[in-house]
């Protein structure tokens, strides 16, 4: 929860640069990829207040442990589902209220039991923790491309 806490910190930090684009790196700009994590840390944390813990149903699979253990995704390989792709250029604003809401979702997860869980579209059910560290790392895979885009 801490490692989120201090991406969110990143993410702000990052505002300023939002319009900054590098087409040698990503099709989108630093403010799509900041978006995008926020879309996905904020639904996958309200998706956590919302499931019933004693249907949490983990299976094992390949994808989930490489993913968990190391941390590995391939850039410009997986698709997003819908509801977490931008739709419009991104502004400091709306960028604003979703890091808000992040935060506050963040904190409402705190304690819930650590049966609560997301069903991944990829990787099936993970609970609380499990649900925590995929965001860590699914943000981290944006950071390095942020980072990657404003090396000049």
């Amino acid at each position: 929860m801490e490692n989120i806490k201090s991406q969110l910190q990143k993410i702000e930090s990052l505002l300023p640069q939002i319009d900054k684009e590098n087409s040698q790196v990503s099709k989108a700009s630093v403010g799509w990829h900041l978006e995008h994590s926020l879309l996905i840390l904020n639904g996958s944390l309200k998706g956590l207040t919302m499931t019933n813990p004693d249907n949490y149903n983990p299976k094992f699979s390949i994808k989930k442990f490489i993913f968990l253990n190391f941390g590995l995704i391939p850039r410009g390989k997986i698709k997003s589902p819908k509801q977490f792709i931008p739709l419009e250029i991104p502004t400091k604003e709306s960028l604003e209220k979703l890091l808000n809401l992040a935060k506050e979702r963040l904190e409402a997860v705190k304690n819930l039991p650590l049966k609560s869980y997301i069903t991944h579209p990829f990787l099936g059910d993970l609970d609380k923790n499990t649900t925590l560290r995929f965001l860590g790392l699914h943000t981290n895979h944006h950071l390095k491309i942020i980072d990657d885009i404003l090396k000049d």
